[in-house]
């Protein structure tokens, strides 16, 4: 019988699993090892009373097939949930006062996010050939239209995906759609008891090929195939018998440091009541705080009628620190960001934290070369294979995606 170990269970590892179970079938005998007592990794939803808080990723957009078909072989279409229209109504923070995103021609005219002549920069760029995409994001923007387009409009987008810092993040790396089909407008997509359910339905499927609480190295697995589904930091440690020099290379790409705060309040807390999607903060405000998202607004049976939920990010490339705050420390910063632009009658009545030392990998200047050599470095280890969101992409769509092909392209190897 072939053998296959995944070590990690995170959304990758989960869906590799899933993929490999339905070409293999009972052919192989795989193999899940978790180290937490929980699988799902960043993926998880906490529920108290009203509220629902997500401790990392809140959703997806309807933008892969993989992921759409994944839900169905797992029998959730039923409950996913799109966001709310009135939630498509996002906003920029420039010196405390929230404006809005523009939504079309009209609104880029009278927006007083950017001034005249940048405008008029955002539609002659469109219009510039041959700007390589190999430089950081910054300076393609930059060329492209304008510094202050890439400060006051891209920079705070930047820090909603990545945390990240646009002067060092690689542009073809962090946004190869771009490349291909530029940008679409999609529907953002979660489900009705939050993104915790579809880790819940993989979890109850392959329960017997889990073994959670089980923290394992390469040389401990005596299997055919090893794949390693943990963030690269981790992985490092896992693959250095097998390949020192991958291990090497593994422990090198930086991760951005996220501090995740749940605030639930009464509606009567607000002096002006929250609307839309929630805000994004340039980086060159100098804030803790990355953004705040309305949850209440984005999705339903997020809070009871009466309340709202807000999630406020905080941290990311430029502030680091964030990270040895405590949770009191955290609170009182996101409540402090949610007064000055809302004002506060009342404090959350309900309150959550999460703190994510390394929470998203930085596809930095050097991510192409870098990415080159863990292939040629995989290539000379043949039973080996990494799948991560450190790899071909962040978002959740992505680590779907490419667990996906990876199953697809593992061997028949006997053990």
């Amino acid at each position: 019988m072939k053998s296959i170990a995944i070590i990690g269970g995170g959304i990758s590892g989960l869906a590799v699993l899933h993929y490999l179970k339905q070409r293999f079938g009972d052919s192989a005998d795989i193999t899940l090892f978790e180290r937490e007592a929980l699988v799902g990794g960043t993926v998880r939803s906490f529920k108290k009373d009203s509220c629902l808080f997500e401790w990392g990723p809140n959703g997806f957009l309807d933008n892969q097939p993989a992921t759409l078909q994944l839900i169905k072989e797992l029998a959730l279409t039923g409950q996913l949930i799109e966001a709310n229209s009135s939630s498509h109504r996002r906003y920029i923070q420039i010196k405390e006062d929230l404006h809005a995103v523009p939504a079309g021609p009209l609104d880029l005219i009278s927006t007083p996010l950017l001034p005249l002549k940048d405008k008029c920069s955002l539609i002659t760029g469109l219009f510039k050939k041959n700007i390589s995409t190999d430089l950081s994001i910054y300076d393609y923007v930059s060329q492209r239209f304008s510094s202050t387009i890439a400060e006051s409009l891209i920079d705070p987008f930047i820090s909603g995906v990545y945390a990240g810092d646009i002067k060092r993040l690689h542009m073809a790396s962090a946004f190869p759609k771009l490349k291909r089909n530029g940008f679409k407008k999609n529907r953002m997509l979660s489900f009705k008891g939050g993104m915790t359910e579809i880790i819940e339905a993989l979890n109850k499927r392959y329960k017997k090929n889990i073994q959670t609480n089980t923290e394992i190295s390469s040389d401990q697995i005596k299997a055919g195939i090893i794949i390693v589904a943990t963030p690269a930091y981790a992985a490092a440690k896992i693959v250095e018998s097998l390949n020192p020099a991958l291990g090497r290379l593994l422990d090198q790409i930086p991760y951005a440091p996220v501090a995740v705060a749940g605030l639930l309040f009464k509606k009567e807390s607000f002096k002006k009541m929250p609307d839309g999607f929630g805000y994004l903060i340039p980086s060159k405000a100098n804030k803790d705080v990355l953004g705040v998202l309305i949850e209440s607004n984005v999705y339903a049976n997020r809070a009871s009628d009466d309340h709202v939920m807000m999630r406020v990010m905080l941290g990311g490339a430029h502030h680091p620190a964030i990270i040895n705050d405590n949770e009191e420390q955290i609170i009182a910063k996101a409540i402090k960001e949610i007064d000055s632009v809302y004002g506060l009658i009342a404090n959350p009545i309900e309150t959550f934290v999460k703190q994510w030392p390394k929470a998203i990998p930085q596809y930095e200047i050097n991510y192409p070369k870098w990415r080159q050599s863990v292939s040629e470095e995989c290539a000379k280890t043949p039973a080996l294979y990494l799948c991560a969101n450190y790899l071909d992409g962040v978002s959740f769509n992505d680590c779907i995606n490419n667990a996906r092909f990876l199953a697809g392209i593992v061997p028949l190897l006997s053990a």
